[in-house]
């Protein structure tokens, strides 16, 4: 019966998480509030610290593949999905620090920075590689600092949303856990 209820959780959870990231990503799409301000990254983070390995992987992939298929992306989306899935995968890193609240929050500052890296080489790789700039090192110097203004706007979203993600998250959890101990206490 536990089970069955841990694992409801978990789906409700990842849905959730799932549902936030493809909101926001159809109407920053159709309102252009911040270019490349998404919340992908950070449903990848939870996902991992919250409910484990394989939803830090399903959460991001579950998210960016809705919105595409609602938005629409263009023929970089292997490059787009395989950026998230590997912040997924990175994110796990992050979920061996639970017991440590402040080396996880620290971490998660640097997963900010990694995650934004990683997605805007990957995916600026892509564009370049499939000729929308000359197949050149000059195409490929252009194509890298006409993206900046959209790393700038995903770097400082996540700086500051994974973070404080975690806080919140590291906040809950410690009150779960004193409550447990409340009322583990008051049963012996």
């Amino acid at each position: 019966m536990k089970d069955n209820k841990t694992l409801i959780f978990k789906i409700l959870l990842a849905s959730t998480l799932v549902a936030i990231a493809v909101t926001w990503r159809i109407i920053n799409h159709n309102y252009s509030f911040a270019p490349n301000l998404e919340l992908v990254t950070v449903g990848a983070v939870l996902a991992a610290i919250a409910l484990g390995a394989s939803w830090a992987i399903i959460v991001p992939l579950a998210a960016i593949i809705i919105s595409d298929l609602i938005i629409g992306n263009s023929s970089i989306f292997i490059f787009t999905w395989g950026s998230f899935a590997l912040i997924g995968a990175g994110s796990i890193l992050l979920a061996k620090l639970n017991k440590q609240p402040k080396k996880q929050l620290l971490a998660s500052a640097g997963f900010a920075v990694a995650g934004s890296f990683t997605f805007f080489i990957i995916t600026n790789l892509g564009v370049w590689l499939q000729g929308w700039y000359p197949a050149t090192i000059a195409g490929l110097t252009a194509c890298f600092t006409l993206a900046i203004p959209f790393y700038r706007t995903m770097l400082i979203g996540n700086l500051i949303i994974v973070p404080v993600s975690v806080s919140i998250y590291q906040l809950v959890r410690a009150k779960i856990v004193a409550k447990n101990l409340v009322i583990d206490s008051s049963v012996s």
